[in-house]
């Protein structure tokens, strides 16, 4: 796997259903993987789901609905066609786009935030 572009690297206990979250959610094209991992792109921007060890992942619990993760580092942001289309597909993939923008935002923001389906927090704004 070379790197020729910014990406981010998100460990996940299900490759298959996290890649297949933000390929249909927030419209990620995959571009490239394999059975441990999945290059999207967005943008110019790749996001690589990496599949975490078998013996790792299965002691890992995701519960239904997931814990969203609010306390990581870094939030990646991802511009969509439609908020409401993505808030869609996103319950129907196991995760969520909020109906609101955050508290601290104005009621009238183009940002929301979401979760995919073990919890990792995204925010996503409608293109223009």
């Amino acid at each position: 796997m070379e790197a020729s572009s910014v990406r981010a690297i998100l460990f996940v206990k299900d490759l298959q259903r996290v890649a297949a979250f933000y390929i249909g959610a927030l419209a990620l094209t995959r571009v490239s993987g394999d059975a441990d991992h999945a290059i999207l792109e967005c943008d110019g921007f790749e996001l690589v789901v990496h599949q975490i060890p078998k013996p790792i992942a299965e002691t890992i619990v995701v519960t239904q609905p997931p814990v969203r993760r609010v306390w990581g580092a870094i939030r990646l942001d991802f511009p969509v066609a439609s908020i409401g289309d993505s808030r869609k597909l996103a319950r129907a993939l196991g995760g969520e786009v909020d109906d609101a923008p955050p508290a601290w935002a104005d009621r009238n923001a183009n940002l929301f935030f979401g979760h995919d389906p073990e919890g990792n927090q995204f925010g996503v704004s409608q293109r223009k």
